[in-house]
């Protein structure tokens, strides 16, 4: 082997295990891999047409994530969704967005504040996903006019997360407007456009802690339910 084979051959097995992670983490996070759902070494490894190496390594790697759990002489399953788990993250997220508020008012271009108008009105009709994608853009969005890498990094971390709680539990939440929610964006986005940093912080984290909320206790039920 020619000593320009060897790094390529090195490069091409990062990019293996980068997508078998990549694709796996986002199944997981949209519930396609639903909680509790048993993962196969070899069934992964015939679905990405590999060795079972790159998949045994992405399923350490979402372990040490939290989204995948080893059970002795049973292999690996889908992490539940924990309601404790859950209300610890929208407690962080709630503290992250607030304090991300207030770089945001005092670092971010008037442009970039106008950008946010986007977010004013949803068109289902645009959005792949519908509001909760759009509402996922919202805040990453929100997360990446921070200025701080640290602090966007855990955000959308922690957003990310979260859409399996969302998604868990949208099925037991009763069919709501919307437009109640975009109101809220719309409040913090006047605030965040006003540089009225105290009403941003306190708006942002009215609409986390509310989210919260309503996704543990759709959780809640439907735990009892089940």
């Amino acid at each position: 082997m020619s000593s320009v084979e060897a790094p390529l051959s090195t490069n091409g097995s990062r990019l293996l295990r980068e997508t078998v992670y990549e694709q796996l983490r986002a199944d997981m996070i949209s519930c396609k891999l639903a909680p509790g759902a048993e993962l196969r070494e070899a069934e992964l490894a015939a679905r990405f047409d590999m060795s079972k190496s790159p998949v045994r390594d992405a399923l350490m790697r979402l372990e040490s994530e939290g989204l995948v759990i080893t059970l002795p002489r049973q292999g690996y399953r889908v992490a539940p969704v924990s309601l404790t788990d859950v209300l610890d993250m929208f407690h962080l997220r709630a503290a992250l967005e607030r304090a991300c508020m207030e770089r945001i008012v005092l670092q971010a271009s008037d442009e970039q504040l106008r950008e946010l108008d986007g977010f004013r009105h949803f068109d289902a009709s645009a959005w792949d996903g519908g509001f909760i994608a759009f509402n996922r853009a919202f805040h990453r969005r929100i997360a990446e006019l921070g200025g701080n890498a640290r602090m966007r990094d855990q955000l959308l971390d922690l957003i990310d997360l979260l859409e399996r709680a969302v998604q868990v539990s949208v099925a037991s939440m009763k069919q709501g407007d919307p437009q109640v929610l975009v109101n809220e964006h719309v409040e913090i986005i006047d605030a965040l456009q006003a540089r009225a940093v105290k009403k941003a912080q306190r708006l942002a984290e009215q609409h986390i802690v509310a989210a919260g909320k309503r996704v543990s206790n759709a959780i809640s039920r439907s735990l009892i339910a089940g």
